[in-house]
């Protein structure tokens, strides 16, 4: 990642985007990069710290700290709670440099099966769209939404990495290296949540592909 693209992540956040469990926000971090003095320096360090977290050059006793986050359970209106995870803001500016790259490369990949990654304007385009043809809907005729409960969690993770790794090889060790974070640790709150459907045999998997990737 170039400064000029960590510099935007760190601005794409929405405004009072609340911090991880330093406290650290990301008006804090937009307002010393903005300074006349120090901005230049941070913006060049920062750069550094974030392209060693995507290049998976993290310490095995660092990992659980820094993928780690404060959890929050929302009552949903339907019954049953919503967990909220809130990482670290340094990982998270890292976060949205690796999907913001990601999105780039597959743009072409996903078109025109699904218009939210990497299409800009594609949902609205999609939702004007679906209004012309109701307006003009023959009869006998419908449409179906169809909403997936609880899709993320169904998903198998070491597909997911297995897909990263042949499309987007370049942030893999990224998104490995949070899998392989020690599940007994306190400050592994995120991991708990994604490792939903990963199964033992899954996880090894994971680590052998991990060491041949690296």
């Amino acid at each position: 990642m170039t400064e000029t693209e960590v510099l935007q992540a760190v601005r794409s956040f929405p405004a009072g985007s609340a911090g991880g469990p330093d406290g650290v926000r990301r008006q804090h971090i937009l307002e010393m990069v903005n300074c006349v003095e120090a901005g230049p320096k941070l913006v060049s360090a920062l750069t550094v710290f974030t392209n060693c977290l995507l290049h998976g050059e993290v310490h095995a006793d660092v990992s659980p700290v820094l993928f780690g986050g404060n959890l929050i359970a929302l009552e949903k209106k339907s019954g049953g709670v919503r967990p909220i995870a809130v990482g670290y803001t340094l990982r998270r500016i890292a976060a949205t440099c690796a999907n913001t790259y990601a999105a780039s490369q597959l743009a072409d990949y996903f078109t025109p099966i699904q218009l939210g990654v990497g299409i800009p304007g594609g949902c609205e385009a999609a939702v004007h769209a679906t209004r012309r043809y109701i307006d003009t809907m023959p009869d006998r005729h419908v449409v179906a939404k169809i909403d997936f409960t609880n899709a993320f969690n169904s998903l198998h993770r070491d597909l997911m990495l297995r897909s990263v790794a042949e499309k987007v090889p370049s942030i893999y060790r990224f998104c490995q290296i949070r899998l392989l974070a020690p599940e007994n640790d306190a400050h592994a709150t995120l991991f708990t949540l994604c490792q939903a459907s990963l199964s033992g045999g899954d996880r090894q998997r994971l680590q052998e592909r991990h060491l041949r990737h690296r």
